[in-house]
């Protein structure tokens, strides 16, 4: 049975691709062909086309459009949020041949060509295999990039899973309590309601306190911080100080020497020249949130550089 135009002018991975892809890779291999057919001479007595912003998209890219939004990979092509369950198409890598350093037609490159024509058919066969090398190494590197996205893309979908978790989990409490059936007009679900606002004005209490807390903290580390530096150039003019009146000293305490002499004043010592110790940091209040906790610590800390 003879193949089909398709069959033989498009190439068949040896691992079958998801729906998404293979829709994607035949609108790519469509997309080079429409460049060709713009890039073939036209009559210069026609006039060119101006493309306009209205002009509409080829019918391939509309195709693979239509065919992608009745895929697993349909989100993509909405406004919607994404979701953590919205997993995007995963690349199914192929083994690719080794690049061998010997040329796999050796037997038909070895011997000297007969005539010009047999000349070009090497040189032509050289370049093909050198682009199929290139091919190679270009395929392995996109595989790898594919496979490193795949794992940002995992890592990224465990965090939106865990997002969606904590606010499922915050907004997800019942005003029922245990989600039976109540009367309206009853006492009992009047008095959820009451307690219901009460916590949410507890809470929203709360939260301004916290932020409150987070303001006054963050202006108690900066001036932390601002004391701290002064502290820290005072000590280094008087250790400055302390190291020339070192080796002032030194220098005497050879002259003394050779004049078989005591000095004539002490070694200096570090302790007299009023080295200060850092501020300690200042605690957050109990109401402040311990991730900000971590980020003050990386911030600043209490010891002498």
């Amino acid at each position: 049975m003879a193949p089909s135009l398709e069959s033989s002018t498009r190439g068949t991975l040896p691992i079958q691709q998801s729906s998404p892809v293979r829709l994607m890779t035949g609108m790519i291999s469509d997309y080079m062909d429409y460049q060709q057919l713009q890039m073939r001479p036209m009559d210069e007595d026609l006039p060119l086309a101006t493309p306009s912003p209205s002009t509409p998209a080829p019918f391939f890219v509309r195709s693979a459009v239509d065919g992608l939004s009745s895929t697993s990979a349909s989100f993509l092509l909405t406004s919607s949020p994404l979701k953590s369950t919205s997993a995007p198409p995963t690349f199914k890598p192929y083994t690719l041949s080794p690049i061998k350093n010997d040329s796999r037609y050796s037997h038909l490159l070895g011997f000297a060509p007969q005539s010009a024509r047999e000349a070009e058919l090497m040189q032509a066969l050289r370049e093909s295999e050198s682009r199929d090398n290139s091919r190679k190494r270009s395929m392995a590197e996109m595989q790898a990039s594919t496979v490193l996205a795949g794992m940002y893309t995992n890592r990224a979908q465990a965090q939106l899973q865990a997002a969606e978790e904590r606010k499922r989990r915050k907004t997800g409490k019942r005003k029922m309590g245990d989600g039976k059936a109540k009367y309206f007009s009853g006492d009992d679900f009047y008095r959820l309601c009451v307690e219901d606002d009460e916590k949410k004005e507890q809470e929203a209490a709360e939260k301004l306190k916290r932020a409150a807390d987070r303001e006054a903290h963050a202006s108690r580390l900066a001036t932390w911080q601002e004391a701290n530096e002064a502290i820290r150039t005072k000590n280094a003019e008087r250790r400055a100080e302390y190291s020339t009146d070192v080796a002032s000293w030194e220098t005497e305490k050879a002259a003394a020497k050779a004049e078989k002499r005591r000095p004539n004043w002490p070694k200096p010592k570090l302790a007299d020249y009023g080295i200060e110790t850092l501020l300690p940091k200042p605690k957050k209040g109990d109401h402040d949130d311990p991730e900000e906790e971590d980020s003050d610590d990386q911030s600043g800390n209490g010891s002498e550089d």
